[in-house]
């Protein structure tokens, strides 16, 4: 062997120490990384599953909104009924010698027979088209004051219920979004986020003279 290619046992060892010390760097370079990728794989999940969560209790929230407005609608609607029926009654004892009072006020039961009851959504709206038929029979009822307060109140009543519909519907439509895209669908299937369900409207829905589309 030449003496150009000696080495000597000092650089030979200090050759080997420094490829140590590089392999070692590389060795907590890696570590180093696959900690980071742990890290933002774990913070990626909480923040979707946060994130989905978040927007699945702004559906939850704004579904509770709707309910209370229609409750409170429907709250109303026993308080009409006794309106109408009260006037009817009155109506009736002023007019007694009118021979078809009687009549009158069977056939006003009749029409808001059930209006006693928490009514629900369709049975409101029937009983409602009910009340709106009385009060063409008897055009002084529409113009009593407790009628138009309580009719008034059902107006705004109406709009809030859309108002809510609206945006529940503009969350849901963000909930949906997020659990439809690429990861949220992934992070919706595995942690079993659910759907729901829009509003749907139903026909024959608007009563007049409100005219509110429910």
């Amino acid at each position: 062997m030449t003496d150009e290619y000696k080495v000597s046992a000092w650089e030979l060892k200090k050759h080997l120490s420094r490829q140590v010390r590089k392999l070692r760097l590389q060795y907590k370079i890696i570590i180093l990384l696959l900690v980071l990728i742990c890290l933002a794989i774990c913070g990626h999940v909480i923040f979707y599953y946060n994130y989905l969560t978040d927007l699945q209790y702004d559906v939850l929230t704004e579904e509770s909104k709707v309910r209370t407005a229609v409750q409170y609608r429907n709250n109303l609607i026993p308080a009409l009924v006794e309106s109408v029926r009260s006037f009817v009654q009155h109506e009736d004892n002023v007019f007694n010698r009118t021979v078809d009072a009687r009549e009158r006020t069977l056939s006003v039961n009749k029409l808001l027979s059930g209006g006693d009851r928490r009514p629900t959504d369709d049975a409101s709206r029937d009983v409602l088209q009910r009340i709106m038929a009385i009060g063409e029979q008897y055009p002084l009822l529409k113009t009593g004051d407790s009628y138009q307060l309580l009719m008034k109140q059902l107006s705004e009543a109406e709009e809030k219920i859309m108002a809510q519909r609206i945006l529940y519907s503009d969350v849901l439509n963000t909930y949906t979004t997020a659990m439809s895209m690429f990861p949220g669908n992934i992070y919706a299937a595995l942690f079993g986020f659910p759907s729901y369900d829009y509003f749907k409207c139903s026909k024959g829905s608007e009563w007049s003279p409100i005219g509110i589309s429910k």
